[in-house]
């Protein structure tokens, strides 16, 4: 493959991408008019993962500071969907938990994304879905196995 070629290859990859991540992400959340922001249902999805959360842990797992998650938690409580519960054995702690209700929105939300995500994937050829699926598991084990931020330094370098 020519060097050029490869790079108007890695452009399309990134645009498609980027069109992926706007219709199919956070934002298919809001467009699909749920009842939740994306954050609310990326924190949601979170305290889930987690079975109950610190606000700490959710500001590092969000990249937010913690009191930007207070003022999301303060809504997400009003709302019905988490509760704050003191930790058993730190009580200066307060732990995030879902309520039946915040379990049930998340479902909701989770159900009508895949049916969103599957019905764009059956417009797929079955063998070019099996061969993407396998192509992007591969590139997700490079990506994982890449320390990004001592590579980017690297180029930086370069420079």
């Amino acid at each position: 493959m020519l060097p050029q070629s490869f790079d108007v290859l890695t452009e399309r990859f990134e645009k498609s991408l980027r069109a992926l991540m706007q219709n199919l992400g956070p934002q298919l959340i809001s467009r699909a008019q749920l009842g939740l922001t994306p954050g609310q249902f990326v924190m949601l999805y979170f305290i889930h993962q987690e079975g109950q959360c610190s606000v700490s842990k959710l500001a590092e797992k969000m990249e937010v500071a913690p009191s930007g998650i207070t003022a999301m938690v303060d809504r997400m409580e009003k709302s019905g969907f988490v509760n704050r519960v003191r930790d058993t054995l730190d009580r200066r702690v307060v732990n995030i938990a879902l309520t039946v209700s915040g379990e049930e929105k998340l479902n909701q939300v989770l159900h009508v994304r895949q049916q969103i995500v599957q019905h764009c994937l059956r417009q797929l050829d079955p063998d070019d879905f099996a061969s993407f699926v396998c192509t992007l598991e591969s590139l997700s084990s490079i990506a994982n196995a890449t320390n990004i931020g001592e590579f980017a330094g690297s180029l930086v370098k370069e420079r």
